[in-house]
């Protein structure tokens, strides 16, 4: 059993205009609404690739009815503790020019310690079976800073993932020593508060997270393809040659097919394939589908790593 955590859930809307202007009006050409947050794209991932996993999380109660018959339809098995508030819509704005996406995301519900109390206990009733806790995505607000960190260390003897930025990623690191953190590039440099230019750099900055402790770093690098990293070794993937219809999402797939691969191999570095041709599928999807399983498949027969 695998569990995802996702403490502030939203309903993804992705709308496509010709050129995004800003202070003008805007025609929007398509528009589609999904299911979001990133513990729950990543969950979503490791069930269509076949893994047994479940999610939990906090949501607000306005729209949680309809947020969790989209995780009904999807067939993910679901625990959520509802807040007084709403479900955040985030908003995708895809700019068919070549400008790329614009994400307006809204804050969420807010929690309190008498929530964050409970959660905690609910957290540690449902990973009880399971061997490894995924912890990604924003934190809603009235969390105080070091939420992950307290998080995994009352998950003592769990294998725990982490996928985020900033003082949440840096207190982790030092104070609850995840099992693999994977940042994207931008969140890397966030944190650390330096500009990355070379794969040399990027190596190096992920080894100050393995010092701390962590064992597993995984870098993605958009274009330029992606990085893992531990005490032992250094492997790097350049990016597939796909045609790409969006972005968002993709850091999760990619966390969703490296699941698939350690439940497979039993080792990381190995997975580390697996997460790539997930990745590259989620890009091949438009809005926030995240991946068919058999684009993953061909994708993963292209998949070139090499150790540096």
């Amino acid at each position: 059993m695998i569990t995802t955590i996702c403490m502030n859930p939203c309903f993804d809307r992705t709308v496509e205009v010709d050129t995004l202007q800003i202070s003008r009006v805007n025609r929007i050409r398509n528009a589609r609404d999904d299911l979001g947050g990133k513990g729950i794209n990543v969950a979503v991932v490791a069930g269509r690739l076949g893994l047994d996993v479940q999610c939990i999380g906090i949501m607000g109660n306005d729209g949680s009815a309809e947020l969790s018959g989209l995780m009904d339809r999807e067939g993910l098995r679901h625990r959520f503790l509802t807040v007084p508030g709403r479900v955040r819509t985030n908003m995708k704005i895809y700019s068919r020019d070549g400008q790329g996406v614009t994400e307006l995301n809204e804050p969420g519900a807010a929690v309190d310690d008498s929530i964050l109390r409970d959660f905690f206990e609910l957290t540690r009733q449902e990973t009880a079976s399971s061997e490894i806790v995924v912890m990604t995505g924003s934190l809603p607000p009235g969390c105080p800073e070091g939420t992950y960190r307290d998080l995994m260390n009352a998950l003592d003897g769990k294998k725990c993932i982490l996928d985020t930025e900033g003082k949440e990623l840096e207190l982790a690191a030092k104070g609850a020593k995840p099992y693999l953190i994977k940042p994207n590039l931008r969140e890397l440099e966030t944190t650390l508060g330096i500009e990355l230019r070379t794969i040399r750099a990027i190596r190096d900055a992920a080894l100050l997270f393995i010092r701390l402790g962590v064992e597993h770093a995984v870098v993605s690098m958009g274009e330029m393809g992606a990085m893992y990293v531990s005490e032992r070794k250094t492997l790097f993937a350049p990016a597939l040659r796909i045609e790409a219809k969006s972005t968002v999402g993709a850091g999760d797939a990619m966390i969703g097919g490296m699941l698939m691969g350690y439940e497979k191999t039993g080792d990381m570095a190995k997975a580390f394939r697996y997460g790539i041709a997930a990745g590259a599928a989620s890009v091949m999807t438009e809005g926030t589908q995240l991946i068919v399983r058999s684009d993953f498949e061909k994708l993963l027969a292209q998949v070139k790593v090499q150790e540096v």
